[in-house]
């Protein structure tokens, strides 16, 4: 286990997402990268596509910061226990939700990650209902 402000994924979340520096995607993220758990198909492959989706999510919140509460790091994985905030544009309304980042870390890079984030809560924070299909 190594000091959470020394992993890739704290400089990740710190530089992307805190300080909204897309050209860190660059640096963090590999070219041919894979990306789990977000965007519309649940699977991102290739910087170009999560830069659609960090767009894509910078249109929808201002204020994102994403506190890493613990990271827990072994050979080339890294795992981070994080806390999200942000203020959704077209309401005003604030969101908090929890979620878990593990990566495969290649090159000093990220080349793949699993991402598994509370989206419900985040969306029932704003007021969405669940609707149980009709039969």
């Amino acid at each position: 286990m190594r000091n959470h402000q020394t992993s890739l994924l704290y400089q990740w979340f710190n530089e992307v997402w805190n300080q909204g520096r897309r050209d860190s995607i660059d640096k963090l993220f590999a070219t041919d990268g894979i990306a789990n758990g977000i965007g519309p198909e649940g699977q991102m492959r290739g910087v170009e596509a999560f830069k659609q989706f960090f767009n894509d999510f910078k249109e929808k919140f201002n204020e994102v910061h994403v506190t890493v509460e613990d990271v827990i790091s072994q050979d080339d994985m890294e795992s981070a226990l994080c806390k999200v905030t942000a203020i959704d544009v077209a309401s005003g309304k604030k969101v908090e939700f929890a979620g878990l980042c593990m990566v495969r870390i290649a090159d000093g890079q990220i080349a793949e990650a699993w991402n598994h984030y509370d989206f419900l809560t985040m969306h029932q924070q704003l007021g969405f209902a669940l609707q149980p299909k009709s039969t």
